[in-house]
């Protein structure tokens, strides 16, 4: 339980796959390529600041919920993982369907995953390797050791977007995590027999079942 709880702290706190096809049509202009060196850097200074917050006994829950948003919104393409997730169920979405549902989104991950490690120990965060891509994208590898435990490969997608450099690709240990959330949240709206609204009403309960059990 631990080791998985573990995985999804990396997938999501230090987040998210975008399979290429994927990230290919969120390129909606065409951007400048990574400069050697500048997805490695970000990617080392997310996980620094991921592992200093995470093991900070003295920071309360909420506080670490507050810089959990604010690593996540910094640092992801949070508009395009929150599409992927949702699948073809977006492009079925009205438009405050959708606004409902990317507020929904960022809700849930952060208070999900900021709840399930609010008491998290604290583990080494290493970059391995950075590549680029012909695109000029980036790919840094990197590793977490784990007291006592086998090391955890955690590999990260970037590219410059409007500006700004965001991951929009994070496999950990071979496994997408945005895929597993992809699919369930596919699941959840044939469930509620195709009804974007009654899928929304469950993504809000369980936001307000994760808080209330956070407090």
């Amino acid at each position: 339980m631990r080791r998985r709880k573990f995985l999804g702290l990396c997938a999501l706190t230090l987040a998210v796959a975008v399979s290429a096809t994927d990230r290919a049509a969120m390129a909606e202009s065409r951007d400048r390529p990574l400069l050697p060196g500048e997805a490695r850097d970000m990617v080392k200074a997310l996980g620094d600041a991921a592992v200093t917050m995470l093991s900070n006994q003295q920071l309360s829950q909420p506080e670490k919920t507050r810089r959990f948003r604010h690593l996540l919104n910094q640092s992801f393409a949070l508009r395009g993982i929150a599409r992927f997730a949702l699948g073809r169920y977006w492009r079925r979405s009205d438009f405050a369907q959708r606004r409902r549902y990317l507020v929904l989104f960022e809700d849930y991950i952060v208070n999900s995953y900021a709840a399930r490690f609010g008491n998290y120990s604290g583990e080494s965060f290493i970059v391995v390797d950075e590549s680029i891509d012909q695109r000029g994208w980036a790919t840094v590898k990197t590793r977490i050791q784990r007291p006592g435990g086998e090391p955890v490969e955690v590999i990260w997608h970037l590219r410059e977007r409007l500006g700004a450099v965001r991951i929009v690709d994070v496999v950990v240990e071979g496994i997408s995590m945005s895929l597993t959330q992809r699919s369930d949240f596919a699941a959840a709206v044939r469930t509620a027999g195709g009804d974007m609204d009654a899928f929304l009403d469950t993504l809000e309960a369980k936001v307000r079942k994760i808080k209330g059990v956070a407090k």
